[in-house]
């Protein structure tokens, strides 16, 4: 694969939920592309459809009442779309792994973790019995689990200890594609940083890919090369980490930014963004963020919000840039 080919291109992707005889727009249209080696932060608010693309991905969304609508997920030349169950079952695991948010409901509480992590490596590779413990074994020493530990079930760990299983888990065949869905949320901060670390180290190792789904934007700056700012199902920012921070552009990034608190600035409060987020049961007109947004005219209130390139790769979905523009 060259340089230049995307190893995951995702392709307006659209997925509903059905709820209480209501459709849920969850992801609206979403395009998003990938090189070998790189690693693409998906930022927003609670709810805004980050982990249904990774789910999507992975093609693990509970039917029902989730329908992928229309779209294209290509990986490494193949639509995962349309390949059968049976192919899926190789490829998660082996080509894609995904760390989840929450490790409570990602474990098996009948079964010991020792056993959920070598059930993983038998099943995608050829070892024997003694050489898949061994490799189990060195998972959890490399998220700092002691060996003697894989004979305990998840409810003898706390709940950052559980998270590091499910790490170990995701990394224990060396996946081509990594998805990470808040992977350090129940870390503390000293191993949040060492989590991180030992991640990008295999990254950099086996050349592999990673979506990483967090809301902190320090681990963005520390692990991401590409930034996509994603609210009600739709990206309204992407670009480089370094056009993200250093020109953020889109008022919904701007409102992102003006939460932060700044170890140089003298304010005594925060500049949260007014409101709340979008009804997903709505219909949509115009875009989604225009209720919320300080500079938003009559116009924002309709029509589709056109994708603008505000720098090489730099896109903004804002009408405000479109005019300036022209």
């Amino acid at each position: 694969m060259s340089e230049n080919t995307n190893f995951l291109e995702v392709k307006d992707l659209v997925v509903e939920y059905t709820a209480d005889g209501e459709i849920v727009h969850a992801v609206n249209g979403i395009s998003l592309s990938l090189k070998k080696g790189e690693t693409l932060g998906l930022v927003g608010e609670t709810g805004a459809g980050k982990t249904t693309i990774a789910k999507a991905i992975l093609k693990i969304l509970p039917d029902p009442p989730a329908k992928i609508r229309q779209g294209e997920i290509i990986l490494d030349g193949v639509d995962l779309l349309k390949a059968p169950e049976k192919d899926m079952l190789k490829i998660r695991g082996a080509k894609i792994a995904m760390i989840f948010q929450d490790p409570m409901t990602a474990l098996n509480p009948l079964m010991t973790v020792g056993d959920q992590i070598m059930e993983v490596v038998q099943l995608h590779n050829n070892f024997t019995k003694q050489e898949a413990l061994e490799h189990t074994f060195q998972m959890l020493e490399m998220v700092g689990i002691p060996r003697v530990r894989s004979v305990e079930f998840p409810h003898q760990f706390s709940g950052g200890m559980k998270q590091r299983v499910v790490i170990a888990m995701a990394l224990a065949c060396n996946p081509e594609l990594l998805l990470a869905d808040e992977p350090t949320t129940a870390l503390d901060v000293t191993i949040q940083a060492q989590v991180l670390e030992m991640i990008n180290e295999l990254k950099v190792k086996l050349n592999s890919s990673m979506i990483l789904i967090t809301h902190d934007l320090g681990v963005v700056a520390q692990t991401c090369d590409k930034v996509a700012v994603i609210y009600a199902g739709e990206i309204m920012e992407s670009g480089s980490k370094e056009d993200l921070f250093l020109n953020p552009s889109h008022p919904y990034t701007l409102g992102l930014f003006g939460s932060l608190p700044k170890m140089d600035d003298d304010s005594k409060r925060l500049t949260p963004i007014r409101g709340m987020p979008l009804d997903p049961t709505l219909d949509r007109h115009g875009c989604p963020f225009a209720d919320r947004c300080s500079q938003a005219t009559k116009a924002c209130h309709h029509g589709v919000m056109p994708n603008v390139e505000v720098s090489k790769d730099h896109f903004v979905r804002c009408i405000k840039f479109a005019k300036e523009a022209n």
